[in-house]
């Protein structure tokens, strides 16, 4: 791409206010221009150059798995499923993909924490179709007695292989225990994809496919106003309705986790190794301090074999091969996980460098060196998030969907650049002062062992 910086603006598709977004001091360079605008019903676009004869249409819903609780968990991966396996008035069952495909596109439906997506990818010359598609998707989905059964069926032994992994199984587990079952918490089972039927979906994909909860992300070689002509006749009548919201009482997550601090729930399962998962309630998107604890991950378990927990846990003593640590922000709240694997007979010592490794970083500052390195490492690799077209508009789906200011990735790495020493204590000692959810999955010969290093909870 031609640009020298990300530049986002607005263009007028019927009725919109021009907004021109910020120059930023750290120069991404080489990335596509970015437009955004609104049509009259509220739908949201947002649109880029390609160089090359095909177009990307992706869109954007808002509704996803953390939307859900213990009576409808997984009805998000069962809606996307459905899509796809029954298609639309227009085109019926496996008409939706063979059309795509005869013409070499394709169309993908997924179901993430707070979005289902779907994507369309075509030959721009195929561009009207693929709206036309989308289009049918949100204002003629086909619901049938049948696919649904069949896309619960799907979603239900997919989770439950997925549980033949102990990482996963721990992972899912300290979830669950965080959040109490409900939205980053919510366990699929099979009274929760037993509720779902047809008239269900069909009531919730009517009540999610407004115009407020959509946003559309393009990328094309197609001239602008071509683009805002196909855009208007396939989306212009979408039914007007605000964007969807959930709710999270985090004040009341962070009382019940400190009543399980210290406690460690044991999963028994046959298995040469042991899962270990620590975790607490993060805070959302938009908490000020998240470049801090950006940082403070980065040192503890983001950073690869620089990192804390991977020195001290695989690089010193060869107890693991796989360690790490995560934050993941969204709207409304968020979490901290870390993860190790190590043999059977090493979890208990493995679980005792990771609890001391984490509960340091509240007690003491991390050292000069450590706060440069990861600062240089965000930063190298910052450039990274905007590898692909797709990638630059995928950032700015979610740009719209946690409402960030336009100018958000321009100031992110000096944001990043500002944070000190004290900074990160100060935030190490919030987000771990409510203590840690322990998850073990392992041999059930590890019970014993662990009683030494706390209270036991076994679970089923």
């Amino acid at each position: 791409m031609k640009n020298f910086l990300i530049k986002v603006s607005v263009f007028v598709l019927v009725f919109s206010t021009a907004i021109v977004y910020g120059a930023a001091k750290y120069s991404l360079r080489d990335l596509p221009v970015v437009k955004r605008s609104t049509l009259t019903n509220g739908v949201r676009i947002l649109s880029v150059e390609d160089d090359l004869p095909r177009s990307e249409i992706t869109c954007s819903i808002g509704f996803g798995k953390i939307y859900e609780d213990s009576n409808n968990a997984g009805i998000s991966e069962v809606l996307a499923r459905a899509i796809t396996i029954a298609g639309t008035k227009n085109y019926p069952g496996n008409e939706l993909n063979s059309v795509l495909e005869n013409l070499g596109g394709a169309i993908s439906v997924t179901a993430g924490w707070e979005n289902i997506t779907i994507t369309v990818r075509v030959l721009s010359k195929h561009s009207d179709l693929a709206f036309h598609i989308i289009a049918d998707i949100l204002k003629n989905l086909k619901l049938d007695d049948e696919s649904v059964q069949y896309s619960k069926d799907l979603v239900f032994q997919k989770f439950m292989r997925e549980m033949d992994d102990p990482a996963n199984l721990g992972f899912t587990k300290a979830r669950e225990i965080i959040f109490d079952g409900k939205g980053y918490g919510a366990l699929i089972t099979k009274s929760s994809i037993d509720s779902m039927n047809s008239e269900v979906l069909k009531k919730l994909w009517d009540d999610i496919t407004t115009s407020e909860n959509i946003i559309l992300a393009i990328s094309s070689p197609i001239e602008e106003s071509h683009l805002k002509e196909m855009i208007n006749k396939n989306f212009g009548d979408i039914k007007a309705g605000s964007g969807k919201q959930y709710y999270v009482d985090n004040e009341k997550l962070k009382k019940n986790l400190a009543a399980r601090s210290g406690k460690i729930y044991f999963i028994p399962k046959e298995s040469q190794q042991a899962t270990i998962v620590l975790g607490t309630i993060a805070p959302d998107v938009n908490y000020k301090g998240n470049y801090s604890l950006a940082l403070l991950n980065y040192i503890l378990g983001g950073g690869s074999f620089s990192s804390r927990l991977m020195t001290e846990i695989r690089v010193k003593r060869g107890l693991a091969y796989s360690v790490f640590s995560i934050i993941r922000n969204r709207s409304k709240t968020g979490v901290f996980l870390s993860f190790v694997q190590t043999r059977n007979d090493e979890a208990a010592i493995s679980l005792q460098l990771m609890r001391e490794n984490i509960l340091k970083l509240k007690d003491e500052p991390v050292s000069d060196e450590e706060l440069l390195w990861a600062k240089e490492s965000i930063t190298n690799s910052y450039i990274f998030n905007f590898a692909t077209v797709s990638d630059v508009l995928s950032n700015y789906i979610e740009l719209e969907i946690n409402n960030w200011p336009g100018d958000y990735f321009y100031k992110y790495l000096d944001k990043i650049d500002e944070v000190n020493k004290k900074d990160i204590l100060q935030e190490a000692k919030l987000l771990f002062g409510s203590g840690l959810i322990i998850v073990v999955v392992g041999d059930r010969t590890l019970e014993q062992r662990l009683r030494k290093e706390g209270e036991v909870v076994v679970l089923n």
